[in-house]
């Protein structure tokens, strides 16, 4: 009864944490505009012979000038910390946090089993360790009386999120572990299923593939022993190091962070326990940091008001899936494209694209567009792998065409504008969908596949006024932050409203009550990123301390090594990144690594920012871990290996345009300096 209690109001509280953010800006925003525009209204309503009319306006300027709201920045900066501290712990419980595990899925039952044991403890060590001396902070902190600057709140109480949500994670991993043991089972989150998408039922992460095939009893016990052992010794040369027992020379130290964070990620734990156990294990034994620095850092990583853009697209994201706007999309693209050589691949395309504007994300994107088209191919007789490697590939616009929570990451990990990433991307977005859709076309000839009869205008009409209120979206982002109306944060709040409002009272597709559902898979999904920022942060703080970026950009201006060679090496780096992890523990691992290089160069830092996000897509197509696959894969009940081979032609073009991109930076750079955006 505890148990479920406690569940419950871990619920209760993320879920209710993001919806309060997302009104409070919302009414923060309403206040700065909407009383002018009140009063403004009921003037002219005066002017025209309507003075009963102006009278309520009159009525709603007085009431939002009367208002202070220079509060509501900071009141949502604190709930999204609280919230990132408790929804890293209920993600735990739902299996939502990223891991390495190529390696793991390597090996026999008995030694994996032993291996996410040993990720699973490490879990609990460092989130206890730092409920420990997050605990100490806060008496501190209650000793010293502090408040915060505009809400005049005591900062114990702010800072009590970090000893209460990291003792809450522990008590989560310990009782994963202990569950694990005895039945073999671990919690598991489908980051492939969007809930209000109905597809096949099917388990898209684990397909049928011959790599998986019953006979097959995995890797026994010299790999497993590698994998625990390693990070242990590596931890304990650090304390030897810290007793006297030798000394290792500078380049010996920074290497040992990455190769201990290798060491550590390949276990399979989580990413951000990985990061964080690596700085905790090298400022401890390494450095004469305070440690109780690290519980002040995972607190101030995530005061940023650009960070809380990543809940609000997602959160968006999550009510226009629900809310039927891919399926209107899909058939405004089918009236527009559909009587071409591969009608319904070209309108796969298009539609990516469309729903890439207003998502943010590309599973969400593939899962939303794929179940709806794919079956239609098929019925069509468009060959199965055709039309997987159409929506693989095309939805992995969606983390390029603004609004893209990769480059709300990179723009936080790099402090680079949000803004002018976003406007940036739309160029980009728009040849690389243009290529996409000219592979699609090209094979659809070749091979003959079918056509639809072309649209009336009418039809073409009808299908655009059912998409216009998802296609407003678009509008209200981009052209809320060009023109200065919203920041990004406030355009992300303003767009999940929107987003709400479309789905619930105008589509009408969401009811209600399926509201704090979506409440509490938006938060869950925006918690497990919001606490890999965290520790990348963190990270961060420990790469330039040992004044690692800079060293390495000394290196390699001193080796003659200009631009072009590094964007190449960068390339190379990302993509063999893109075999082992996902885009949003890369971008924050290799950002802050690779910016100040990047910088020293000469090399734009929108241009870097897109440079790496193209990476990230192509890393979403490939396997083994190409998340977009398992999606894929799932939708069209096909194997990896044979969904590989599928979309191999449209990953030829995604690497050609990788390399356009990266050598023509006008392309990413014309729009924002055309808008005046230097």
């Amino acid at each position: 009864m505890l148990s479920r209690f406690i569940d419950r109001l871990e619920e209760w509280i993320i879920a209710t944490l993001i919806a309060v953010a997302t009104v409070v800006i919302f009414f923060a925003v309403l206040h700065r505009y909407g009383s002018g525009a009140s009063i403004d209204f009921a003037k002219w309503l005066t002017a025209h012979g309507m003075p009963g009319l102006a009278a309520p306006f009159r009525s709603i300027f007085m009431f939002l000038a009367a208002q202070d709201v220079s509060w509501a920045q900071e009141l949502c900066i604190y709930m999204f910390v609280w919230m990132a501290k408790f929804g890293a712990a209920y993600g735990v419980r739902t299996g939502a946090h990223v891991g390495v595990d190529v390696l793991v899925n390597l090996l026999n039952p008995t030694y994996r089993n032993r291996v996410i044991l040993f990720g699973l403890f490490a879990g609990a060590v460092f989130t206890a360790i730092v409920a420990i001396f997050g605990a100490v902070f806060v008496m501190q902190m209650f000793e010293t009386g502090q408040h915060s600057s505009d809400l005049e709140a005591p900062m114990w109480i702010v800072y009590l999120a970090i000893p209460l949500g990291s003792g809450l994670m522990c008590f989560r991993f310990l009782q994963v572990a202990w569950w694990f043991y005895w039945t073999g089972e671990l919690p598991h989150h489908d980051v492939a299923r969007v809930e209000g998408i109905e597809g096949p039922a099917f388990d898209p992460l684990h397909p049928a593939d011959e790599a998986h095939k019953p006979g097959w009893s995995g890797a026994g016990g010299p790999l497993g022993l590698i994998l625990i052992m390693a990070p242990i010794l590596i931890v304990a040369a650090c304390f030897a190091q810290k007793a006297g027992v030798f000394h290792m020379p500078p380049g010996l130290r920074a290497a040992t962070v990455f190769i201990l964070l290798i060491a550590m990620m390949l276990t399979g734990m989580p990413v951000s326990i990985a990061l964080g156990l690596t700085v905790l294990t090298f400022l401890f034994a390494m450095t004469d940091v305070p440690i109780q620095s690290v519980a002040l850092k995972l607190f101030t990583g995530l005061e940023s008001f650009e960070i809380m853009a990543i809940p609000f697209f997602i959160l968006a994201g999550n009510f226009l899936t629900h809310g039927g706007v891919a399926r209107r999309m899909i058939n405004f693209a089918t009236s527009m494209v559909g009587h071409w050589y591969g009608g319904l691949g070209l309108s796969a395309v298009v539609a990516c694209a469309l729903f890439a504007a207003v998502s943010g994300s590309s599973p969400a994107t593939v899962v939303a567009i794929g179940s709806v088209i794919l079956p239609a191919m098929v019925a069509q007789g468009f060959p199965k792998r055709f039309g997987a490697g159409v929506v693989a590939t095309s939805g992995a616009l969606g983390i390029l065409i603004p609004p893209s929570i990769v480059m709300v990451l990179y723009a936080v990990a790099t402090n680079t504008s949000v803004g002018k990433l976003f406007i940036a991307g739309i160029v980009p977005g728009f040849v690389l969908a243009c290529m996409l859709a000219g592979t699609t076309w090209y094979r659809a000839w070749k091979n003959g596949y079918p056509r639809m009869p072309r649209a009336s205008f009418g039809e073409r009409l009808h299908a655009f006024r059912e998409s216009a209120w998802g296609l407003l979206l678009i509008v209200i982002v981009i052209g809320g932050i060009y023109s200065g109306i919203f920041t990004p944060t406030e355009a992300a709040a303003m767009s999940a409203v929107y987003a709400f409002v479309i789905a619930v009272f105008v589509y009408k597709d969401l009811r209600l009550s399926d509201v704090p559902r979506v409440l509490l898979d938006s938060a869950n999904l925006s918690a497990m990123l919001l606490y890999i920022i965290t520790n990348a942060i963190l990270f961060s703080f420990l790469m330039t301390y040992e004044n690692i970026p800079q060293a390495l950009a000394n290196w390699m201006t001193s080796q003659g090594l200009g631009w072009v060679a590094f964007l190449l090496v960068v390339n190379v780096l990302l993509l063999l990144a893109g075999n082992v992890m996902e885009p949003s523990s890369i971008t924050l691992i290799m950002a802050p690594i690779l910016f100040p290089v990047a910088i020293k160069l000469g090399i734009d830092p929108i241009h870097f920012g897109i440079l790496m996000t193209v990476n990230m897509e192509v890393g979403l197509c490939h396997p083994p871990v190409g998340l977009n696959l398992y999606v894929a894969s799932g939708i069209a009940k096909m194997g990896i290996t044979e969904l590989t081979i599928a979309v191999w032609p449209w990953l030829a073009t995604m690497m050609v345009f990788l390399g356009i991109v990266t050598y023509w930076p006008a392309m990413s750079l014309w729009l924002p300096h055309a808008l005046g955006m230097h």
